[in-house]
């Protein structure tokens, strides 16, 4: 994450897109025609010294590659943010890297990512306590050997529990930023709640915890459980999308 095997050609967009076609090719992940249409966003601020932006960029040059349109991606990286998610108003100053890795810069970074997927928002609201919800994350898979956490969380708006039909917005936490070592900072002070009450989009925050091969309770993006870990047959990417599974049966789209 910080480019120290750029030189190796680790980052080579075509390297990764002619990877990627291969694997789809034998049916471990998802025929690419279907990313070619998503809407990517993308954040790489100025005080990160943990991920440098040219990770960030070969991320862009990959869905570029992959024939992702260039109007479909949003590459914010012109904030002097250190590494954590961006708020208006909660968490550390801005430039900081610290816990619980909210970084109050003045950028609602929770409604650009939103507005960026789903298009135009109602005004924000505030989310109501019982709308969150603390749920076992152990009927859906195998936690122990995935570096998952017991419980995860969910938003429910209220209309959504009355009516279904309701958008599923999965937000992943970052490292060390899961329940085991900041609680509900991150699922309550993101911001997320606030645009998902009054949109009518219910939110999935499945978590992630440390473990001997995970220290940092990081999603895994190398390996730790196994190398299937880019694959459909991914440990964690398998666990939650049963927890996707369940919410469309209750009445999610």
């Amino acid at each position: 994450m910080a480019d120290r095997l750029g030189a190796f050609g680790v980052l080579d967009a075509r390297r990764l897109a002619a990877r990627a076609e291969r694997l789809a090719d034998q049916g471990k992940i998802r025929p690419l025609a279907d990313v070619r249409d998503d809407r990517i966003y993308l954040f790489s601020g100025q005080r990160d010294e943990t991920v440098a932006e040219t990770v960030v960029a070969a991320a862009r040059d990959f869905y570029l590659e992959i024939g992702v349109p260039r109007e479909n991606i949003v590459f914010h990286r012109d904030m002097p943010a250190g590494h954590l998610f961006v708020t208006e108003d909660t968490g550390v100053a801005c430039e900081r890297s610290a816990p619980p890795w909210l970084g109050d810069c003045d950028y609602d970074q929770a409604r650009a990512i939103l507005a960026f997927i789903y298009g135009d928002l109602a005004p924000a609201t505030d989310p109501a306590d019982n709308s969150f919800i603390r749920f076992s994350q152990r009927p859906y898979g195998a936690l122990d050997g995935a570096s998952m956490d017991d419980e995860g969380f969910a938003y429910v708006p209220a209309s959504c529990r009355e009516k279904p039909g309701c958008a599923v917005h999965v937000a992943f936490h970052g490292c060390r930023q899961g329940a085991s070592e900041v609680g509900d900072a991150f699922v309550k002070g993101s911001g997320f709640a606030r645009w998902a009450e009054a949109n009518r989009i219910i939110l999935l925050f499945p978590q992630g915890k440390p473990s001997t091969l995970n220290p940092r309770g990081c999603w895994d993006w190398w390996g730790y459980p196994g190398p299937d870990f880019l694959t459909k047959d991914a440990p964690q990417i398998g666990i939650v999308y049963r927890m996707l599974e369940a919410l469309a049966a209750s009445g999610a789209r």
